[in-house]
């Protein structure tokens, strides 16, 4: 039977079927996205139906299944229960499980805009102005995710709950380990030994729990004229403590001479949002981070071990295994903290 996504007259008469309004639709042309490492995004272009529906995104599992700790289903709940927050994301029109001997996916609405703003890696003071505007912009879009009513949007049915603030580091960890154990094919004495140190160094104090967005920072938003009008990449996402998501900014909080950095940033974070984040809590979540990353490279190599021989799952399962490695061996003291990283 062939994939639904690669044929055009196929997928045509699924959404003519699927949409009421779209007796005349015509699917004029269906493009995967070739960044991404976790699942497969593909982008579809319509003729004949309402704006708002000319151009869709679907999301799916590679063949053999998903690196990703959650499952794809969740990754739709999320784009769903935020539509209605301030939270800038695409809309999710539907979740598709009922399709015989085709994979799971959901459609949501596109977002016309680029993940990437123009001068934003160029280290030239010239650009200075616009990296610290991308960077406020930014720490504006985190504070509507951190101060989220995610209660009322039920956040708390899809995710685990940690019982209180003070427990929201153990409860991160408790889970990942957990999935680490449900997916493994061999024990792993270095990833045992940085889940203890992760529990006995966790944050004694922490502000709030807050919906973390996870992955974010360059790369996974979308901006248009220099507004981020559509957050993307939630398949880190958890309750937890909004210093989470600090240690993964991917590099949306450069270092501008005295103009601007990370105590800059936090300030004006903190003034926006009302939630303070101590610095030194964001290296702990660093290392939270590369457990996170051991969990991904092992799911990718318990993939390949299952047949699939995807090139982005190899260089998971091994050049990137090993970078996490190497930072939860420092973070253990099995390394000194100089080692050099894997490159």
């Amino acid at each position: 039977m062939p994939d639904l996504l690669m044929d055009r007259a196929k997928f045509q008469s699924y959404l003519r079927h699927k949409l009421p309004e779209a007796e005349k639709l015509t699917v004029t042309g269906i493009k995967k996205f070739p960044r991404g490492s976790s699942r497969e995004t593909w982008f579809i272009e319509c003729e004949g139906i309402t704006p708002s529906r000319r151009k869709l995104v679907v999301r799916r599992d590679f063949l053999s299944g998903s690196v990703c700790p959650l499952p794809l289903r969740t990754e739709y709940e999320i784009y769903r229960r935020l539509g209605p927050s301030p939270v800038p994301v695409a809309e999710a029109l539907w979740y598709e499980d009922g399709l015989d001997d085709e994979r799971e996916f959901f459609v949501r609405e596109h977002i016309d805009g680029t993940w990437d703003v123009p001068g934003f890696q160029n280290p030239n003071p010239e650009y200075d102005d616009v990296r610290i505007a991308v960077s406020k912009e930014h720490l504006r879009k985190m504070a509507l995710v951190h101060t989220c009513d995610w209660e009322a949007l039920g956040f708390g049915e899809i995710m685990p709950v940690p019982p209180s603030p003070e427990t929201a580091a153990l409860t991160l960890v408790d889970t990942i380990v957990a999935k680490l154990e449900e997916i493994k094919l061999e024990s792993h004495v270095l990833v045992t030994e940085a889940a203890e140190w992760l529990r006995d160094h966790a944050p004694k104090t922490t502000p709030r729990i807050s919906l973390c967005k996870g992955t974010n920072g360059l790369g996974e938003e979308v901006f248009r004229g220099g507004e981020i009008v559509a957050m993307c990449d939630w398949e880190l996402a958890c309750l937890g403590d909004p210093t989470y998501d600090f240690a993964q900014l991917q590099a949306f909080l450069p270092e501008i001479g005295s103009q601007w950095g990370l105590t800059q940033g936090l300030e004006y974070y903190e003034e926006i949002s009302g939630i303070h984040i101590e610095p030194g809590t964001i290296d702990y979540y660093r290392v939270v981070n590369a457990l996170h990353g051991a969990m991904f490279t092992q799911n990718a190599a318990r993939l390949i071990a299952d047949g699939d021989k995807l090139a982005r799952l190899c260089w998971g399962a091994t050049q990137v295994n090993l970078q996490f490695r190497v930072i939860l061996a420092k973070a253990c003291g099995l390394l000194p903290a100089k080692a050099a990283s894997a490159s």
